[in-house]
């Protein structure tokens, strides 16, 4: 069985939990890790509130994550809210995250698109340097494009 590893990082209210019940509400809840077998692959989310800049909290963390995950088939997936101040956090931290996260995929989910003032998923993608997905969690028409981004991650070498 291929076990596919997804780690969401990001700070409150940026919208983990909703990106998590807007993929699939089958999924199995074992507090903050999330399980769901589709045939021949087990998908395991991990959701860590944190900010990019606790390093402390996100080495504890990466300890657990990299001992349950294959290396090349974990993803860490940063959630922004997509304001100035988040997007500038996650650019000062991906070079801590990159070492913290060895043989790990990344991307950028920009969520609440949906805001005044938000940077587009484009503006983010060219800043920070990662595949970037835009969208409103909140709205579930925006299931399947989530759903093909992950897909797409899985499948391509883009993010390493």
């Amino acid at each position: 069985m291929k076990h596919i590893s997804l780690a969401l990082i990001g700070d409150q209210k940026v919208g983990k939990t909703t990106i998590v019940n807007l993929l699939h509400k089958e999924f199995e809840n074992q507090g903050t890790t999330y399980q769901l077998s589709t045939g021949d692959i087990l998908y395991t989310i991990w959701e860590l509130q944190t900010s990019s800049f606790e390093p402390a909290r996100i080495e504890i963390f990466s300890k657990s994550f990299l001992e349950a995950s294959q290396p090349y088939y974990r993803f860490v997936i940063i959630v922004s809210d997509s304001s100035r101040d988040d997007v500038d956090k996650i650019k000062i931290s991906m070079k801590f995250l990159r070492q913290i996260f060895p043989n790990t995929r990344f991307a950028i989910i920009a969520n609440k698109q949906d805001f005044e003032n938000s940077f587009s998923s484009k503006q983010i993608e060219q800043m920070i340097k990662l595949p970037t997905l835009g969208l409103s969690a909140v709205d579930t028409t925006h299931r399947e494009r989530l759903l093909n981004f992950i897909a797409y991650l899985i499948e391509s070498d883009t993010g390493l």
